[in-house]
């Protein structure tokens, strides 16, 4: 399984031309298996009521339909991956990307990413 940061899903769904060719093929040959953790919609719906984002649709409905368009795979946020996320080093700071990374390292996944950042944590795998 491959899991999609915010930033990735966001452009899975509109942007693709923001992927290097090398990103499209490996996310068309996993098709099948790309996951997001449930804090993803959690920051694109904050950033949506903010108005920091224009979703195209209605948040709820949105997330129906990307999920069953990409047939994606919510990965529960369990205590593992909390108290991972906890002892992270404080490399990266925002509360939803040490989720996201603690749920890679926990499930042993690459991370679809532009975020710099991420690259920095030795046991993190970053596609882009």
């Amino acid at each position: 399984m491959i899991l999609l940061d915010t930033c990735a899903l966001l452009w899975l769904d509109s942007n693709r031309e923001l992927f290097s060719i090398e990103t499209l093929d490996l996310l068309n040959r996993y098709s099948d298996a790309l996951a997001v953790s449930p804090v993803t919609f959690m920051e694109i719906g904050i950033k949506a009521k903010k108005g920091r984002l224009e979703l195209p649709i209605a948040f709820d409905k949105w997330t129906d339909e990307i999920c069953s368009q990409y047939s994606l795979t919510i990965l529960p946020v369990t205590k593992s991956i909390a108290v991972y996320t906890a002892e992270l080093p404080e490399i990266h700071r925002d509360p939803f990307d040490r989720i996201i990374i603690a749920t890679a390292a926990i499930n042993n996944m690459k991370i679809v990413t532009a975020d710099k950042i991420f690259t920095e944590y030795k046991n993190i795998k970053v596609i882009w």
